[in-house]
Parts: structure tokens; C-alpha cells; sequence
């Protein structure tokens, strides 16, 4: 196991500060059914999520890690932010990443803890996510969460073009016969379902569509996805910009 070495593996600074003066405190409510607990308790949950993903966008710092274990990265990224952080080690062996040999080597100035962790983990199956009040360190799959099902309507993709000819301007003599006008020529860009399909599969979602429960079927003009929120992100925008 690397030794950590005070010179090679040094904090410089650290800039910006919590803004957690700033929050305002819910005002008093009448008193709670079931239900109101419920829903007070999901948005709590949702606004330290929110808390700490503002933290990880806002607080910036300078490091140079030489070496460093996994354990070693998180304790001074934890020391600098305030986050409590988790490292899902069994989640990460049981996904194939052995966390004990990740060593971290990095020598960055000024960018947000955000870009931390992602220049940290570059190259290395290991992700994160947010959970109530924790950032957990896991494996990229885990990191993605749990397929979800969206509907994409991709009809006005499939419609077919016509290119209508334009009228004949011609002047003939009053007993001419015009010729039976052609078939109007029709175009399609994409052929069926079936093929924006493919293009999503090959497109989006990289190494995502072989696991368990992650899927596109076809139905009519539409497609019935269910995949990682993150990756139904890249399909919208994909979808977005594909020539119609």
C-alpha cells in the first residue's frame, strides 16, 4: 500500500465558503397529519441533497495528491467541504472495483469539488451520488441508481415528406391533354421505430444497456425506454437533435 508523504501529498488552500446562514427556516405549519410528516420529510431530505450538491458546485480548491489511496483522498475532501462521505466498499467489490488499490495522482488548482471527484475517479469505475445528508463514493452502477421508464414519442420523426411538384406554367392550345402528373416523391429519414431504436442504443448510454432491467422496446411511433435518469438525459438530447 502507498505511503502517504506529507510534501507529495499536500491541501494547498482551500476557496469559498457554506452559505448555510442563507437557508430559510420552514415556517410553523398546523399541527402535522401522517401525510404532512410525509411530505416534510421528503423535502427536508430534498433540500440537504440540494445543500450538498450546491457545496460540491461552489466550493473550490487547490490539491496535489500523489499516490494517494482512496481513504486518503476522502478524508481530506471531507475535511475541506464539511460533506459527510461514505465509501461503499462492498458495493464496490461486489461491481468488480477493488477500492483499496485505486491510487489517486492529481495536481490541480482552483476547480470545484465537483471537478475533484471527477478528475480523482477518471479512468476508474467509481462514481458518486447524493442520499439524503451523504455523499457516497460507490461503483459507477451503483452511482447510476435504478432504471426508470420513460415514453418517447418519435412520430414526427417517422412522417413522411412529399415533394409536391411545382405547377406547370406553360401555355397550350385549348384541345392539348396535360399528361397524368407524377407521384409525388416521398422521403423519409428514418426508415421505422425499430431504427431510432438502434441509433439510441448506439448513441447514448455507453456500456449502460447490457445491465440488469435496462431496456428500449418499440411500440407503433413510439419508444418505451427504461434506463438510468442520467442516460434518459442523453436520449432527450439526442432525440433533440436529430434532423427531422
Amino acid at each position: 500500500m502507498p505511503r502517504l508523504l506529507p510534501p507529495a501529498f499536500v491541501l494547498i488552500g482551500l476557496l469559498g465558503t457554506a452559505n448555510a446562514g442563507d437557508e430559510k427556516k420552514p415556517a410553523a405549519k398546523p399541527a402535522p397529519t401522517r401525510s404532512a410528516d410525509t411530505g416534510n420529510a421528503t423535502g427536508d431530505r430534498v433540500d440537504r441533497e440540494k445543500s450538498i450538491a450546491n457545496l460540491l458546485l461552489s466550493r473550490r480548491l487547490t490539491v496535489k495528491f500523489e499516490k494517494a489511496t482512496l481513504d486518503q483522498f476522502v478524508a481530506h475532501l471531507r475535511a475541506a467541504t464539511g460533506i459527510n462521505i461514505f465509501v461503499h466498499k462492498g458495493r464496490m467489490a461486489k461491481d468488480g472495483v477493488d477500492p483499496d488499490a485505486i491510487q489517486i495522482d492529481l495536481d490541480v488548482h482552483d476547480v470545484t469539488a465537483a471537478d475533484l471527484l471527477k478528475l480523482a475517479f477518471a479512468g476508474v469505475d467509481v462514481g458518486f451520488r447524493i442520499e439524503k445528508n451523504v455523499l457516497i463514493v460507490t461503483s459507477k452502477k451503483d452511482a447510476r441508481g435504478k432504471p426508470v421508464l420513460r415514453i418517447y414519442s418519435v412520430a414526427h420523426l417517422l412522417m413522411p415528406i412529399r415533394d409536391f411538384p411545382a405547377p406547370d406554367m406553360n401555355v397550350y392550345p385549348s384541345n392539348y391533354e396535360p399528361p397524368e402528373p407524377p407521384e409525388p416523391e416521398v422521403t423519409q429519414t428514418y426508415e421505422s421505430s425499430e431504427q431510432l431504436a438502434e441509433l439510441v442504443r448506439t448513441f447514448t448510454g455507453e456500456g449502460t444497456w447490457e445491465d440488469e432491467g435496462v431496456q428500449v422496446t418499440v411500440f407503433r411511433r413510439h419508444l418505451f425506454v427504461r434506463t438510468y435518469p442520467s442516460v434518459h438525459a442523453e436520449i432527450q438530447r439526442f432525440l433533440d437533435e436529430l434532423p427531422g
